[in-house]
């Protein structure tokens, strides 16, 4: 009879209890930081009203694995999420809010899910595992992007990318610049370590400042020299500030001899 007492309270107990709802999270450190974003403890319930709230997430180095939940902080403006253990960014598919995105050191090699975020201004995702670069094409509003050390070979997609001013793609396997022939708004690009031989696609350049082409396989400048002597004759817009990159480059003679000066006599600063 006790024992039926006892059973009979405890259940009385158990169902006045608070259903805590499941958290649309599968990964642990990803809550943690939504939680921390949001300033709620352990046992606050993550609705999907609640996770409209966050705006901005900052979680590098956390050892996040799995994005699964974030679907459902559709406000989102700008992620962090550097050096954490990401294969899979499908979560981020429905984001359509969002403005700015840190992925840089993960192991991301499939960008379609962000096919669709429109509003994107600035992506960096150096140090990855991607190849191809094609769910980029119609992100006309990109402003900054940052894809260095990883594989990427093509770079048609970013020829409609027209108002691109930030341009990172050291350490890939770039050949053929023709793709920025009218992405000509940038004023940094960095194309570092890559396979480059010509460089004629770069003349339509009007606003570069800094423009990194170290360890390449260059030997002719004449298209640079053609752009920047055309420009220090007429609106002078890049070439009196332009810091040129060119070590471990096999140059020709007449690049060295002639070409070098050339562009040093309308401005143009060689960096070491």
């Amino acid at each position: 009879m006790f024992r039926n007492f006892t059973c009979l309270v405890a259940a009385t107990l158990i169902a006045a209890m608070p259903l805590v709802a499941a958290s649309p999270f599968k990964d642990p450190k990803l809550e943690a930081a939504i939680r921390a974003e949001l300033k709620v403890d352990a046992k606050a319930d993550l609705n999907d009203e609640t996770l409209k709230n966050v705006f901005f997430l900052d979680a590098n180095k956390k050892e996040i694995k799995d994005l699964t939940g974030l679907e459902k902080c559709t406000n989102l403006a700008q992620l962090k999420l550097d050096d954490n253990a990401i294969t899979d960014i499908t979560p981020l598919k429905g984001l359509v809010n969002i403005q700015a995105l840190y992925l840089n050191g993960n192991h991301i090699s499939d960008l379609s899910p962000l096919a669709g975020l429109t509003k994107l201004q600035h992506i960096e995702m150096e140090r990855n595992k991607i190849t191809s670069i094609t769910a980029l094409k119609n992100l006309t509003a990109m402003a900054s992007l940052y894809i260095a050390q990883n594989q990427i070979t093509d770079l048609a997609p970013l020829a409609g990318l027209t108002k691109l001013s930030s341009l990172n793609l050291a350490k890939n396997k770039v050949k053929d610049l023709k793709p920025l022939e009218k992405v000509n708004r940038l004023m940094t690009l960095n194309l570092q370590d890559n396979e480059i031989s010509d460089i004629t696609p770069l003349k339509t350049q009007e606003n570069l400042s800094m423009l990194m082409l170290e360890r390449n396989k260059i030997t002719d400048l004449a298209p640079l020299v053609a752009a920047a002597e055309a420009d220090a004759k007429g609106p002078m817009r890049f070439a009196p500030f332009l810091r040129l990159w060119l070590a471990g480059n096999p140059l020709s003679e007449t690049a060295k001899t002639k070409q070098l000066p050339a562009l040093k006599a309308v401005g143009v600063r060689l960096q070491d």
